[in-house]
């Protein structure tokens, strides 16, 4: 199917071609970009092929672009002021990760018209579950160690579903939207999750992740089933190869996610209280019959790392990184090899 034509239309040349080339960047671009710096070249093209949505800054706005019949005009705000308040206005100035969210979130709940995005992959999306039942082991930062590893070669997805994970003060960063969010909108509108997801995801390092809750409470009462559903629309309308869920005691129907993963990998110590809480794991995960659980589990026993990076966005270097990619990278890059549908 032909992609529609998103124009910018901005004075600013080296502006306008900055922030094309950070959406070119994006995976599944929805549309097509062209760019114009005038706009009389722009008028003459907007005559001949159909414009579906137009970025203009607020300088070249104008009446006369109200009446070249073009579905959606969104405003570069400069001033702050709303030139037009039948239009979408977005801040000009500022990163243009934040720019490309708003104009894909705007663009999910107005131009698309023509049905969810679909997977052109023909491999199934392997799940990694990370999940250990004894605490202060490095469960998040080994997971997001494998995650930053994996996507140098791999569209690599993180979800985490600790109850206070710490991400944003880790990070740096603060969030406008979470998985809380996420799930929300996939309950209203299914078929636009795609969107959704581009919207809300961020990016460290080449990973994407979308940000945990921030009020874990609004997770409460999800149950496995709903996890689950989501996990599989992520496959149908993303491009994902791997997605890692960084697993909690706090989740219901937890051993129903686990028993949907390819591949768990569950940290271990050495400690008498760390082998007595794996003990009684396992047994209770035999008990209830969730044995195949156990067998798709992998044990990671870690040394003692001199060297451990206490910054998210450099976990691929170190002793850690040098242990994923010696004892765990082969065999997870080996799950594509039967990803095949």
């Amino acid at each position: 199917m032909k992609k529609e034509i998103l124009a910018i239309l901005d004075s600013e040349e080296r502006y306008a071609y900055g922030l094309m080339s950070y959406m070119l960047d994006r995976p599944n671009l929805p549309f097509r970009i062209h760019i114009f710096t005038n706009q009389d070249k722009f008028s003459s093209f907007g005559k001949k092929d159909e414009v579906r949505c137009l970025l203009i800054c607020e300088k070249l706005y104008c009446p006369k672009i109200d009446q070249m019949g073009i579905p959606h005009i969104i405003i570069l705000s400069e001033s702050g002021k709303l030139l037009n308040n039948t239009l979408h206005h977005i801040n000009k100035f500022q990163a243009c990760e934040n720019i490309y969210k708003e104009i894909i979130k705007y663009y999910g709940e107005h131009l698309n018209e023509g049905g969810p995005k679909l997977r052109t992959s023909n491999k199934k999306m392997k799940i990694i579950g990370i999940y250990t039942p004894i605490g202060r082991c490095l469960q998040t930062t080994f997971a997001f160690a494998l995650g930053q590893l994996l996507s140098v070669s791999s569209k690599t997805l993180y979800l985490n579903f600790e109850r206070y994970s710490g991400l944003s003060s880790m990070l740096k960063k603060q969030f406008n939207s979470d998985i809380s969010d996420l799930l929300y909108y996939f309950e209203c509108a299914k078929e636009k999750l795609s969107y959704r997801i581009d919207s809300i995801v961020e990016n460290v390092n080449g990973l994407d992740y979308i940000p945990p809750a921030n009020i874990y409470q609004n997770l409460a009462g999800i149950h496995g089933n709903q996890w689950l559903e989501l996990f599989q629309e992520m496959e149908k309308c993303t491009e994902y190869e791997y997605l890692i869920l960084d697993l909690t005691d706090g989740m219901l129907d937890l051993w129903d996610i686990l028993r949907n993963c390819d591949v768990i990998y569950t940290i271990s110590k050495g400690d008498p209280m760390a082998l007595a809480k794996i003990e009684q794991y396992e047994k209770t995960i035999s008990e209830g019959n969730y044995v195949d659980i156990l067998k798709k589990t992998c044990k990671c026993k870690f040394p003692i790392f001199q060297d451990l990076s206490m910054k998210f966005e450099e976990l691929t270097k170190g002793e850690l990184a040098r242990y994923i990619k010696m004892r765990i990278l082969p065999d997870v890059l080996s799950l594509k090899e039967d990803g095949y549908e």
